[in-house]
């Protein structure tokens, strides 16, 4: 009899690899899960509910190993430059796309799926990201004159674009990825860049008011 979580492992890792190669989650059958990690259909229903829940456990590893290390990453490039931050980040996420390619497939295409339950749990992980990015970019001061809601709606924003461009990453050649990481840092820098503009234009346009409403109060 094999081991408990050898055979949970073994039908995670059998799992990803057909969802991978069929681009579709949902397409998977149990007799086929089952015959690709070598072992017993019954064996599933001893560590999953349905094949859904297999596909929840595969993205909360995910979520588990990527968050800490991207920030990690973060703190570490903030001791640099702000531009750092960007690059490291943007690099290190498709670093671990690279080498979780089938994993992140699934995500990609899970995100579209039917499977409400891997839906949800695939927007929570980039929701879940993108508040830590907000946060430690509010915590390390790299753009202090955006205020938190405008850090959150940007952040939302990036954390969306790299995990679709990450499809486009995982099928290039080595000069076509590094092409997309500087594509993704240069997203990141007009995306912030634009929005710390904006919130000056407003604060000085608010000001000229003030001063204006002053000037016609006398």
């Amino acid at each position: 009899m094999e081991d408990i979580a050898d055979g949970k492992r073994r039908l995670i890792d059998a799992a990803l690899r057909l969802a991978a190669a069929k681009r579709s989650f949902a397409a998977l059958g149990l007799r086929e899960l089952a015959r690709e990690a070598g072992l017993n259909p019954n064996t599933f229903y001893r560590h999953f509910r349905d094949m859904e829940d297999l596909a929840l456990t595969a993205i909360a590893e995910v979520s588990d190993a990527l968050r800490p290390m991207l920030r990690e990453v973060r703190w570490a490039a903030a001791r640099d430059s702000s531009q750092a931050v960007a690059e490291r980040t943007c690099g290190a996420f498709f670093a671990y796309a690279h080498g979780h390619a089938d994993a992140f497939l699934l995500a990609l295409c899970g995100s579209t799926g039917p499977q409400p339950g891997l839906r949800a749990a695939i927007r929570q992980l980039l929701a879940d990201i993108a508040a830590e990015i907000a946060e430690d970019i509010e915590r390390l001061q790299l753009i202090p004159s955006l205020p938190r809601a405008t850090v959150d709606a940007a952040c939302a924003e990036i954390v969306f674009h790299l995990f679709h461009l990450s499809a486009e990453y995982l099928e290039a050649d080595e000069a076509g990825r590094r092409a997309h990481v500087g594509r993704a840092v240069r997203f990141v820098a007009w995306l912030l860049h634009g929005a710390a503009a904006t919130q000056a234009g407003e604060a000085c346009r608010a000001a000229e008011a003030a001063g204006a409403a002053r000037l016609s109060a006398r």
